[in-house]
């Protein structure tokens, strides 16, 4: 007898295949091919130093960013005032003028930064690449807007345009100019087609100088946990490197860079899918219906979570052949890194999970707690990894601070009546089975290719 699908099983595997979840995690699969094929180019047109130095200018500028965030986008998402044109202007103006404020720092204090740093060759690229602030300010707001009305396929389409567009302009330079500089360059250029992009490819983008000094304090009381958290981001996800800038010669510290940039990969999943679909859908259901919140919070991220955790998993266990299979000899140190830098972005989903529903309930100033949490982990361990173990030792305090977040999240959201064991259980057995098939595979390829 012949199997037919009816009406509904067509249905059913439309939203499978092209639901808004399933179109990030598309996105998510397509940015990490893009990734991998950047990165496979770009090592054998830059050298390691050029990682070092393109590491180093990013964790710069991630700093900047996070110690100035003002949180425009949750802000924006979660309030009923977005349709209104001059609130968006007085928000958007805000924004515009941090941007002003953190390029002229980032120019004034490149030079004591780069001698901090005891690279002072850097301080001009410091402060050309501190420019992405001032673009950044000049973007429409009309993007934040779409993600509130939750139109994710156009977001997701422009994204992806972008980001092809940003590829074939890196590896332009890169060829042409063969420096660090290639890369620096091109991140400004691509975001600065994105600014006009907010503009030219969405509706309702213009924005109007509207200075409010209420609007300001408004921002401030519903960001500055927001705030907080986001200085304590700084040091958790970008001391690091500061401070491995100074312990390694910036051909190791390179691996290191790369071997990060890989553990980091499955994030695009994470934020994505976590601002994208989960944070406006959790928004809503606290608006409209908050007694079914609890349930909601799994039943709606179970397929996207399992299959994170297994790919999560298969990324510690294959590592160490990934490096091998994607670089040249001249990476392979960078396996060691991967593998563990890849346990903390296991966590992440989780993670990121449980820090959207305790904001949509109101609750931001877990965002800045949960923090502190990783904070004190990272010291207390990165210290001890020091001592006994050397930089490897502040390598496995990096890849496992998000083991204290997770467990801290679980106590928040049984506070909140929210947390089911039995499914965070099958999460973790997921990914514990999935980094059992990567590490089996790994096994076979070092076998294979006789690497020891």
């Amino acid at each position: 007898m012949a199997l037919t699908l009816t009406r509904p099983s067509w249905a059913m595997i439309r939203r499978a295949v092209f639901g808004d979840t399933s179109l990030i995690v598309w996105q998510m699969v397509f940015q990490n091919l893009l990734r991998i094929v950047s990165s496979m180019v770009l090592t054998r047109l830059l050298s390691a130093d050029d990682f070092a130095v393109v590491g180093v200018i990013t964790s710069v500028l991630v700093t900047v960013a996070l110690v100035s965030d003002i949180g425009v986008g949750a802000f924006i998402v979660r309030d009923e005032r977005t349709v209104e044109r001059r609130f968006r202007d007085e928000v958007w103006t805000l924004r515009l003028a941090r941007g002003i404020i953190l390029s002229v720092l980032t120019a004034v204090f490149a030079g004591p930064l780069a001698n901090f740093m005891e690279k002072p060759a850097l301080a001009p690229v410091i402060a050309v690449a501190g420019l992405t602030s001032l673009i950044d300010g000049l973007g429409s707001l009309a993007p934040i807007v779409a993600l509130r009305s939750r139109k994710v396929r156009k977001l997701i389409g422009i994204d992806v345009g972008a980001q092809i567009l940003g590829l074939a302009i890196s590896i332009g330079l890169a060829a042409v100019i063969g420096s660090y500089w290639a890369i620096i360059l091109s991140n400004l250029i691509s975001q600065a087609l994105g600014v006009v992009f907010s503009y030219v490819l969405y509706d309702d983008s213009s924005q109007r100088w509207r200075l409010s000094m209420q609007r300001s304090a408004e921002l401030w009381r519903f960001s500055r946990f927001i705030t907080g958290s986001t200085i304590l981001t700084l040091a958790i996800t970008q001391g690091d490197k500061l401070i491995l800038s100074r312990l390694l010669p910036l051909d190791v510290l390179g691996l290191y860079v790369i071997a990060g940039g890989l553990a980091m990969a499955p994030m695009a999943l994470v934020s994505g899918y976590a601002g994208r679909i989960l944070y406006p859908l959790l928004a809503e259901v606290r608006r409209e219906a908050p007694e079914t919140l609890a349930w909601r919070f799994y039943h709606d991220r179970m397929v996207p979570t399992l299959l994170y955790a297994f790919a999560a998993g298969g990324l510690i266990g294959f590592g160490p052949s990934l490096i091998v299979l994607l670089y040249d000899p001249r990476y392979t140190g960078a396996g060691a890194y991967l593998q563990i830098m890849a346990i903390a972005p296991f966590f992440m989903m989780g993670n990121y999970a449980a820090n959207e529903v305790m904001i949509a309930l109101g609750h931001p100033r877990f965002t800045f707690t949960v923090n502190v949490v990783r904070l004190i982990y990272l010291l207390v361990a990165g210290w001890l990894g020091w001592t006994f173990l050397g930089v490897i030792g502040i390598v496995w305090a990096v890849g496992t601070v998000e083991v204290v977040a997770q467990l801290y999240g679980w106590i928040a959201l049984r506070r909140q009546a929210i947390l089911d064991l039995r499914y965070e259980m099958l999460f973790l057995l997921v990914g514990g089975a999935g980094l059992s098939v990567g590490a089996a595979a790994d096994f076979v390829i070092r076998h294979v290719l006789k690497i020891a």
